[in-house]
This record gives C-alpha cells, structure tokens and sequence, in this order.
C-alpha cells in the first residue's frame, strides 16, 4: 500500500498533460497531421482557424471531462492552454481559442467519412503493435463486440432522422419519445474497450413505414468493417440478439468466428438438442477452479446441427449474490454461448473468459461515456451531423484515454478514478506551459500493458 507522502513524490512536478501527448505521440505519429489535412467545407472567407486546432479542441474538451461546449469555451479560455496548443500543434499565430459556436458550425458541415477513417488509421496503428498480439482469442481472433445504444430523447420530433416510440397508444396518457440510437462496435484488448466501428440506428426519413433498428444497422457496420479490415481474423461478441441466423450467415461469408450469449428462446431446436445431448452422453460438467470441485463448472457440446451448419454451446454454472427483502443470499445461475469454434478442454476456460467480457462494452464502454467522463447523452450542437461528429470525436478521445490510462506507469501506482485523472489533465493544461524543448527531448518510450 503506497502512503500519501510516496504519493505526493510520484506527482512532484509531473505535468500529466505531457505525460498524454507522449503517449498520443508514441501510438499515433501522424495524428496531428491527419486532423489538419481534414476537409473544412465552409466558406472559405469565414475561415479563421484550421481544421487541426478545432478538431483538438474537441479532443481536449473530452479527455478533460468538460460536460458542454460551453464549459470547454470558458474552460481553456488561459494564455496558458492557448500556449500549449500553440506548442502541440506546432502554429504561431494562435491568439485565441475558438469558440464552440465557431466549432460548432465546422462540425455541421464536416463529413463523418473523415473522422472515421482517423479512427481507422488509429486502429490500424494498434493493430500493429506486436505487444497487443497477446490479447487475441486462440493467438488468432481479434475480438469485437457489438452492441447498441440510446444517445437522446425528446419530447418533439428533433429531425427526419428520429426514431420514435409511442407509449400508452390509444389511451388519454399516450405519447411519443423522439431517439437518436447507435450502434457500436468496440475492439476487445485486454482490459481496453477501443471504438472500431459505430453506426447510427437511423431513420432515412419521417414517412418511413419501417423504423431503422440494431440488426439492420449490425449488417452495415459489418460490411464497413469487413472492407476496411479485409483480411483481420475477428470474432464477433455480442447479447442473444445477436444469436440468429442473419448473423450466422454473414459470419460464413466473411469467414468470421463468433462467440455470442445464447437464451433458449433464441433458437429453440439448437436449445433442445443441447439439452437432449448433454442427457445422453451425460455431459460432464468441469470445475472451473480445480481446488474447488463445488464450485463452478463449465460444460459443452459441439457439432449441434441447424441449418446446413454446425454450432457449439457452452454452458457455465455459477451462483451469484442478490439482494431478497433486505438480505443477501446466493442464487444459481445458467449462462449460455453458442460459437463456431470448436470447443475443447483446453479451448473450454479461454472462451468462457471471452464470452463474459462482452459486458465490458456496457460497463468500461458505455457507462464510462455517459456517467463518468464523456456525458454522451448530452446534445453538444442542435445540428444533427454535428451531433454524430461530436460522438466520433469522443471515440477517438476515448481510445487515446484508455491508453493513456493503461500505459502510463504512475497509473498503475496510484490507481486513480477516471474524473481524478481528467481533472489532473485539465489543471496540467490550464496552468503549466510546455515548451517545444520539453517535446523535442522526450526519450524513445516503452509502453507496456498488464491488465488483470
């Protein structure tokens, strides 16, 4: 256990936002160059800032937690942040930051196209880095995960894109939530959650007569991340919803494993036939621990026939604490994954582990974006397109966190909690200066990764 002094001598005159940019630095080189060659579609004679220093404020605004654009405009309003971006950026005639009325108005008319192939240059970068090669499933599969989710609700209809739902229909109380919804798919490293991918669950227009949802939106980011990543060995993660055949299907065509949670009302003839297999060949169920032969246990079965194709199930057992009138006590509990890859004794422990980190997207993914630094759910702009360069933006910000977080040795120590670390990288920009010599001599680095 470090004590408070060993605590105050780790921070001793370490400028954490130094800190961040050497990692930005070290994993993605041409980040900066890639933000400036982005296309500003506005009229050229209201141009007064690059596309790079408008991009990083938004960068900046998210990765020090500030909620609103408001709070970023008043936020970084220091001679000092106006020093540090001169700096990074390598520009010299910054005198002010934009303000978010000015961002604001760039993002309105930005193409999503070129946030996303920032991302895809980010990803690509990680991808190979031989140190991440370790987190694959089998030394082979780059695992993703797939799962959707609401952005925004309103009372009235914010734009032809909305979906909408109707509560107590044809009663005196019915009313109808407007919703922006997407979908997101998340590379799986370690203890690392990284946007790879997003799709907004979207209606083309009011008059729709069938509204967007999740598994039309799954097949689009599907195919976009098949043609990005033609060749990428992936196993695709995801809830029971994602156990059906159009998945099934498309994961055959792009030569995809998948490892996916499984509800017998999923697919009730492949539920019965484990059922009646595991009967027969009284199946045996392995304890998870071997010092505990009581405790957990896992069993499966492979070659299940359906549909012109064979699946594998896997079935854990374990007992869980709740709460009941007051008291906690343990109940049992039956978890389900159906998957391509065949399983076996030594294969059965690896794809249990990653079948139970699929609730990392909930939990490290989207809990941390919308209550604990990000607040995805806030509206940032009244523009739609805006709205979605604002989430991409906060993606790519996120992937830069996590490894900044988790490579950073002091981290490791003092194990502090995310609004800790934004609020140390708000207060580093706001007060402490870096100047081009501090960056021209930082050492090659070695950036290493222990998750547990």
């Amino acid at each position: 256990m470090i004590t408070r002094k060993e605590k105050r001598e780790l921070e001793k005159d370490k400028n954490y936002f130094l800190e961040f940019i050497k990692i930005k630095n070290h994993f993605f080189k041409e980040l900066d160059d890639r933000l400036k060659k982005v296309k500003d579609h506005r009229h050229q004679s209201y141009i007064r800032y690059e596309t790079d220093i408008l991009l990083l404020m938004v960068l900046l605004k998210n990765i020090c937690s500030l909620k609103s654009m408001n709070k970023m405009t008043n936020g970084f309003n220091k001679d000092e942040c106006i020093e540090n971006i001169k700096t990074v950026l390598e520009v010299d005639d910054l005198e002010e930051i934009p303000h978010y009325d000015t961002i604001n108005d760039f993002l309105s008319e930005l193409e999503t196209e070129e946030l996303e192939s920032i991302r895809t240059y980010m990803i690509k970068e990680l991808l190979k880095k031989r140190s991440f090669d370790d987190y694959r499933l089998e030394k082979k599969y780059w695992c993703i995960i797939f799962d959707g989710t609401g952005l925004f609700k309103f009372n009235e209809r914010h734009c032809e894109h909305c979906l909408k739902r109707v509560y107590n229909k044809g009663t005196e109380k019915e009313r109808t939530v407007y919703m922006h919804h997407v979908l997101e798919a998340k590379l799986l490293i370690g203890g690392m959650v990284l946007s790879i991918g997003s799709e907004f669950i979207e209606n083309e227009s009011e008059d729709v007569e069938k509204q967007d949802c999740e598994m039309r939106a799954f097949h689009r980011l599907a195919e976009k991340i098949k043609n990005t990543y033609k060749r990428l060995p992936i196993c695709i993660l995801g809830d029971s919803l994602y156990a059906c055949e159009p998945v099934f299907e498309r994961c055959d065509k792009y030569g995809w494993a998948y490892l996916l949670s499984f509800k017998e009302g999923s697919i009730k003839s492949v539920a019965l036939e484990f059922e009646k297999i595991k009967g027969i060949e009284k199946t045996e169920h392995l304890p998870v621990d071997k010092t505990d032969p009581d405790g957990d246990k896992i069993c499966w079965v492979n070659d299940i026939s359906y549909n012109n194709r064979t699946v594998n199930m896997l079935e854990f057992n374990t007992e869980v604490e709740v709460k009941k009138d007051g008291k906690k006590e343990l109940e049992k509990r039956t978890y389900l994954y159906i998957t391509n890859i065949r399983i076996t004794k030594r294969k059965a422990m690896e794809l249990l582990d990653f079948g139970r980190r699929r609730w990392k997207i909930e939990n490290e993914g989207f809990n941390n974006q919308k209550n604990i630094r990000y607040d995805i759910e806030h509206a940032n702009s009244h523009n739609y397109n805006a709205i979605k360069n604002h989430y991409l933006l906060t993606q790519l910000a996120d992937i830069m966190m996590q490894l900044y977080e988790n490579g950073s040795k002091i981290f490791k120590v003092l194990k502090k909690a995310a609004h800790a670390i934004s609020k140390d990288l708000l207060e580093a920009l706001r007060r402490e200066i870096i100047t081009d010599d501090m960056l021209r001599n930082v050492k090659p680095m070695q950036v290493r990764f222990c998750f547990e």
